[in-house]
């Protein structure tokens, strides 16, 4: 019996046999040319394999209507848009007539150079879009080496499907296959395979590095959604214990759905202001199943993927106004372009090579300097703004001047356009320990606030909490956070502005408590989060969040705020 770690990114546990399925990239041919007489041929087959991919994938978002989630419908359109993009294809022609390579090789090389680009960003939800890219370049490679594609409808028993990576076309398939879980080598949290996961009802768990060398087909395997473990050829007495939690795990999602109709609230009948952080349209469908009342961040990153030009005005427009329409015109809070840094910046080649890229130009800098696509957003938030309440939320303010001047844009845009309603509200977020020590001043001059809590935490500690190295050091309960978190709620309800948190910590039930016994804060989150928020908060009331913000407030180290946090998620959290 052995064991392996993963990320647990789809609750639940599967036991059965393993299907092993191998990557297209495992063996491609390296051929160099002696002479350019080859090329034609080479270009020839790629072109090939584009019309064909793309016939592939229309006919596969034909069929799908009725069978593939709404979670993975939304990804065929950045399929077609990479397969167009002039970065990919031609470049991979390009690279055959450079090097006078064959088509195999030079995919490899291409897809390789796309990913030292990716690998800088930080951001899981902007990162995960190479998996998009490094999908599609598999699917080239199965069609020029003839490979079959990816087809489990016929399976006569379910199975646990381990493989180096899923992509959304497979996931027509597989949405028709018999699962009983997915383990990949690839992928995190917002990856597609845990996506499909998640909207599939399956367990899952990714990036367990090199599992489709250790594990062979017909194996027996158990996979654990929640610890993340992947258990191969297990002992009766764990399959015991494993069936034992897969049943109370199943008890606890049925009673978890019944509070679907009922508001967020503590014991003692105390309200808790919920919204909803947006990635993708398609979580637009589960907002409104939850009557969560608002959208208090989109991140309007996801509007652009590998492309060198920002979307124009109308197409911002029409995604704006398309989010207001389907939830039927709630509140909705829009961050301004947070690029640079750690995200995308391929409309601005000068900042990819930055020596500190965490610490240099991103977010509002890069706004302020390029005030053509800042200006350009600003007119199609305002233009959206006359068909419902929308706030301006703007990322990484350090100083008053960047507030002073984006309010400015703002009203100059207001009066280009002939715009005269109060529909659009400013605010910043709060994510780096300058904003934090001069909250009141940003308060004077904006609407609201935002909690950044990741690069809260990552600035204040001096911790790069995507850096394995240091990862135990990112800790979100440290006094130091703590004093910072206070010092802004109190600071907020004081000067009676409106305060939220929506990075990572937001969702997180203990600091939840923590800032509820503070003041009053909206906790603006993931929609998979809600339904367990409103478990765990339902079994205190303010003066115990209010007794718990005191030990926190009165400890002096980690280690006991550790301690007490440990004690906590024992008393609080929900066990199944």
């Amino acid at each position: 019996m052995n064991v392996y770690k993963g990320i647990g990114v789809s609750d639940g546990v599967a036991f059965g046999k393993v299907l092993k399925i191998n990557s297209a990239y495992v063996n491609y041919p390296r051929i160099q040319f002696d002479s350019a007489k080859q090329i034609p041929t080479e270009i020839s087959r790629i072109k090939e394999a584009r019309i064909s991919i793309e016939e592939q994938l229309d006919s596969i978002m034909e069929k799908s209507v009725e069978i593939l989630p709404e979670e993975m419908k939304s990804v065929f359109s950045s399929y077609k848009m990479f397969i167009n993009d002039k970065n990919f294809i031609p470049a991979i022609e390009n690279k055959v007539r450079e090097l006078q390579i064959n088509a195999e090789w030079a995919l490899i090389i291409v897809i390789a150079d796309l990913e030292k680009k990716f690998k800088a960003i930080q951001d899981p939800y902007i990162s995960a879009r190479f998996d998009d890219i490094r999908q599609l370049g598999e699917r080239i490679m199965s069609h020029l080496l003839h490979k079959p594609h990816l087809d489990l409808s016929q399976l006569k028993e379910p199975v646990i499907i381990v493989c180096h990576d899923i992509s959304p076309a497979d996931s027509f398939h597989l949405a028709k296959a018999k699962l009983l879980g997915i383990v990949t080598e690839l992928g995190g949290t917002t990856s597609h395979s845990s996506i499909l996961a998640r909207a599939m009802n399956i367990p899952a768990v990714v990036g367990v590095q090199n599992i489709t060398m250790r594990i062979l087909d017909d194996q027996t395997m158990i996979l654990d959604g929640n610890l993340g473990e992947v258990i191969e050829e297990p002992s009766q007495d764990i399959i015991k214990n494993k069936l034992d939690k897969k049943e109370r795990f199943r008890l606890y999602k049925s009673e978890l759905q019944k509070l679907a109709d009922h508001e967020c609230a503590l014991s003692d009948g105390h309200k808790v202001d919920i919204a909803a952080n947006l990635d993708f349209i398609s979580e637009l469908e589960i907002i409104n199943e939850l009557k969560i009342d608002s959208i208090g961040l989109i991140r309007t990153e996801f509007l652009f993927l590998i492309e060198e030009s920002f979307p124009d005005e109308q197409e911002q427009y029409d995604l704006y106004k398309n989010i207001l329409s389907q939830t039927n015109y709630k509140p909705i809070t829009i961050r301004t372009w947070d690029v640079g840094g750690d995200k995308p910046a391929y409309g601005f080649p000068e900042l990819i090579e930055e020596t500190n890229p965490a610490l240099g130009m991103r977010a509002i800098r890069v706004c302020l300097k390029y005030q053509d696509i800042f200006r350009t957003q600003i007119r199609a938030i305002l233009k959206a703004s006359e068909l419902g309440q929308i706030k301006i939320m703007i990322p990484m303010i350090t100083r008053i001047d960047e507030v002073i001047k984006t309010k400015n844009i703002v009203e100059d845009e207001k009066k280009n356009l002939g715009i005269e309603g109060d529909n659009v509200q400013i605010g910043c977020m709060i994510e780096t320990p300058a904003s934090a020590f001069i909250i009141e001043d940003f308060l004077d001059l904006i609407d609201f606030i935002s909690i950044g809590s990741n690069d809260l935490i990552q600035y204040a500690l001096a911790v790069d909490r995507m850096n394995d190295h240091v990862a135990d050091l990112f800790a979100p309960f440290h006094p130091a956070i703590l004093k910072m978190l206070e010092k802004i709620v109190t600071s907020a309800n004081r000067m009676k502005k409106y305060v939220s948190i929506c990075g990572e910590l937001a969702a997180d039930p203990i600091l939840q408590m923590f800032l509820l016994g503070i003041g009053d804060i909206t906790f603006s989150m993931s929609p998979n989060h809600v339904l367990p928020t409103k478990s765990i908060l339902r079994k205190v009331d303010r003066a115990t969040c209010k007794k718990i913000a005191f030990q926190f407030m009165n400890k002096h180290s980690y280690e006991e705020n550790n301690q007490y946090l440990q004690n906590l998620r024992e008393q609080y959290m929900d066990s199944y």
